[in-house]
Order: structure tokens, then C-alpha cells, then sequence
């Protein structure tokens, strides 16, 4: 009989005590798996929504960033777009020369109305907006190329139910009555809170809101990306009272912060496998204990300490695969489940400027999850390996004490 089909069948024996010992290594493995997830998921959609802000390598905005607190708006969450700090729009011309510096194209963002809803309004300059970013996803039409027309986001237009082709009244800050426009694009960003924004010229963003000659960012794309920091730099030397954002800086300082949120939960992890790894030492030693005569008649017929060792090493090496594949498939379960139970702390509700108050009742329009799970296979192969690992270093110590005992000794038990 092979020491394979001896551990199973040891194990199959006290099958009470086999499944809480190894219920230890699951609930230690669980929790490391769902906790791993959660930061994979949480990393992978950073990065998507840092790419879905835009393609530009460079922001350049006002160093105060807002003129005062307060939004122009109500509604949700994100509100109505506060009133930023605006740049005149001569620096386009500025930045544009600075060495290293491939394209500037200016934006206007503000608050603007439509159908009596408040939502978030680019103003671009089209064929620059497109080289510095490389253009919207425009799923339906084109984008913007003169005055009077616009592009809405999907989910913009499902909610007003506006179709392709149709016109519709956009009115800003300065101008009650509004302006007439027609949609020539919808837009789709995969992330649904970007999609109730609309996107028109940006001579048509300064006539509607009264700030000629001003814009609010500047995109900045450079002739080589990966000198975007010393752009950035030289942009904040050579221009006074601008902020320069780097999208890709960012990204690297949430990279950071997941990282040690990472080492943080798997330390809590470790712990509830450590805590796991005491009861696979205990059956282990009971294990021992109760089969001493056992030992004894195996190596009076001339098993070897090896072969002793061996046999008591496949079961707890059993335990942890058995705890560890269990524990991979209970965490995957709960990984998923997890967030959706504590909704309030792994996403909020968001309800796009303006559409939440008479529409909705106040209520948020949609969720955003801030921890989607991300099942990874490195996730599964660490946390298998852990859980194999816990059951070898724990079934050591008892192994050893088999392989030393004396058969003598062993066959005087009873």
C-alpha cells in the first residue's frame, strides 16, 4: 500500500476531526483569497479609470484649482461641477513652445443644463482634443468638428432618451435661455459616471458661459511620453501659478498605496493561517499518539524513519491541499458576495449633476463600486501554496516524533 492511499485512508478514519482541522486552513485561506481579490480588483480598475480620463501625458489647470466651494449645482455625490479656476487661453500658445512639448489643446469644463439637468460640459478645440488624447470612444456618429453641435454620453442619452440626429436645448451659468444643438455623437467610456458628461466646441463653451478668451485645463501630450515628468516640471518653471497633473504619476501613487493595503491584508491572512497551522499540529500529535502500536508493528516488520515520516507528512500535507483548494473556492465565492453584503463600504452611490433631484427622488442613480474582485491565477497558485505549505511545516514536528519513536517502546502501548 502506497504512503498516499495510507494518509487518505488515516484521514478517512476521523473524518470529524480531519474536517475541522482542515476548516482552519480554509477559513485562513478564504480570507487571504477574498482580501487578495479585492486589492487586484481595486488596482485593475484604477488603471481604468486613469486611462479613461484621457490619453493626455500632461493636465495643466490653475494652481487654486476652484473659485469658491460651492458647485454651481446640486445633486449626488459628484454634483454639479464647482466653479474651477479658469487659465487664459493665450498659454496654449506659451506651452506649446516648450521644448518637449508635442501638442496643447485647451478645454473649457463647466456646468451646463439640458432638459432642465444639470451635467458636466467639455468644451475642446476638436482636431487638437483628438491628437493630445486620440479621441472619445464614439460608438454612434462622430464627434464634433463645428459650432452647434454635441456629443452626449451613453448613459446621458438612455436616461433622456434622446436618439441620434435629435436637437436639444444646452444652457450654462451666464444664459437662461439656452442654445439649440444637435447631437452628432454618443460616447461610451466604460465607466457609467463618465458617461452623463456632453462634449461641444470650446468657442460654444465660452459663448454659453460668458468667459471669453479663458479655459479650464490645458492637455498636453509630449514628443516622448516617458519624459513627462521633466515636462511637467519645466511647464511649472516656465509658466506662474499652474498645477501640472501627470496621469501616469498618479497611477504609480495608487499602484503604492494598493501595494502596502496588499502586504497589510496579508499579514492578516498569515495570522489566521498560523492560527489554522496549531490545529493541523494538534491532530497531527493526536494522530501520533493514537496510533503508536501502529508505528511500533511497521518498524518491527522493517519500515524504515524515513517511511514512517513520509506517511505522517502525506497527511498533513493532505490537510493543507484539501484546506487550501476549499479555501480557494469558499474565498472565490465570498470575494464576489463580500462587497455587494457591505455595499456602503465598497461603493457609493452616484447620481450624475443635476438628474437625481426631480428624477429620482433624491436617490442615487447608479452604483460605483469602489472593489470589484479580481480573480487572479497568481492569487490561486499563492494561496494553494500557502495552505500546502502550512500543513507541511505543521505536520513536521509530529512526523519526527514518529520516525524517532522506538518499536520496542511502540509495541508495549496499548
Amino acid at each position: 500500500m502506497s504512503v498516499w492511499s495510507m494518509a487518505a485512508r488515516s484521514l478517512s478514519r476521523r473524518r470529524l476531526r480531519t474536517g475541522l482541522t482542515v476548516s482552519g486552513i480554509v477559513v485562513g485561506i478564504s480570507m487571504m483569497f477574498i482580501l487578495l481579490s479585492l486589492v487586484s480588483g481595486m488596482e485593475s480598475q484604477a488603471r481604468s479609470m486613469v486611462r479613461a480620463l484621457g490619453g493626455a501625458d500632461i493636465t495643466v489647470t490653475n494652481s487654486t484649482m476652484f473659485r469658491d466651494r460651492m458647485g454651481v449645482g446640486g445633486g449626488g455625490f459628484f454634483g454639479a461641477l464647482p466653479r474651477l479656476s479658469t487659465l487664459s487661453e493665450s498659454l496654449v500658445d506659451v506651452i506649446s513652445s516648450i521644448p518637449g512639448v508635442y501638442v496643447a489643446s485647451p478645454q473649457f469644463s463647466f456646468s451646463g443644463s439640458i432638459g432642465g439637468r444639470r451635467v458636466t460640459i467639455y468644451g475642446v478645440e476638436p482636431s487638437s482634443y483628438e491628437t493630445v488624447t486620440g479621441g472619445l470612444n464614439v460608438i454612434e456618429g462622430r464627434f464634433t468638428s463645428s459650432s452647434g453641435e454635441i456629443v452626449l454620453g451613453k448613459a446621458l442619452m438612455d436616461l433622456l432618451d434622446l436618439t441620434l440626429g435629435e436637437t436639444i436645448t444646452l444652457s450654462g451659468d451666464q444664459e437662461s435661455g439656452g442654445r439649440v444643438f444637435k447631437i452628432v455623437g454618443v460616447f461610451e467610456s466604460g465607466i457609467a459616471f463618465q458617461e452623463y458628461a456632453a462634449y461641444i466646441t470650446l468657442k460654444d463653451a465660452q459663448d454659453l458661459t460668458g468667459e471669453y478668451g479663458l479655459v479650464t485645463q490645458i492637455l498636453v501630450k509630449c514628443e516622448d511620453p516617458s519624459l513627462a515628468s521633466d515636462v511637467a516640471n519645466l511647464i511649472s518653471s516656465t509658466v506662474e501659478g499652474v498645477r501640472t497633473t501627470i496621469p501616469t504619476a498618479t497611477l504609480q501613487q495608487a499602484t503604492q498605496m494598493l501595494n502596502a493595503l496588499t502586504m497589510f491584508f496579508a499579514t492578516i491572512g498569515l495570522v489566521a493561517l498560523a492560527a489554522g497551522s496549531f490545529g493541523v499540529v494538534n491532530t497531527m500529535i493526536m494522530s501520533v499518539t493514537e496510533r503508536t502500536r501502529e508505528i511500533g508493528i511497521l518498524k518491527a516488520i522493517g519500515a524504515k524513519n524515513s517511511a514512517i515520516m513520509k506517511m505522517f507528512l502525506a497527511e498533513s500535507l493532505l490537510i493543507g491541499l484539501i484546506g487550501g483548494c476549499v479555501g480557494v473556492l469558499v474565498g472565490g465565492i465570498l470575494a464576489y458576495a463580500f462587497p455587494l453584503l457591505t455595499s456602503g463600504l465598497f461603493s457609493f452611490g452616484v447620481t450624475p449633476p443635476g438628474i437625481g433631484g426631480s428624477r429620482l427622488g433624491g436617490r442615487a442613480l447608479t452604483n460605483v463600486m469602489l472593489a470589484r474582485p479580481s480573480i487572479a491565477p497568481t492569487n490561486i497558485a499563492v494561496c494553494l501554496s500557502l495552505g500546502v505549505l502550512v500543513g507541511v511545516l505543521a505536520g513536521l514536528y509530529p512526523a519526527w516524533r514518529a520516525s524517532r519513536m522506538k518499536p520496542v517502546e511502540a509495541l508495549r502501548h496499548v
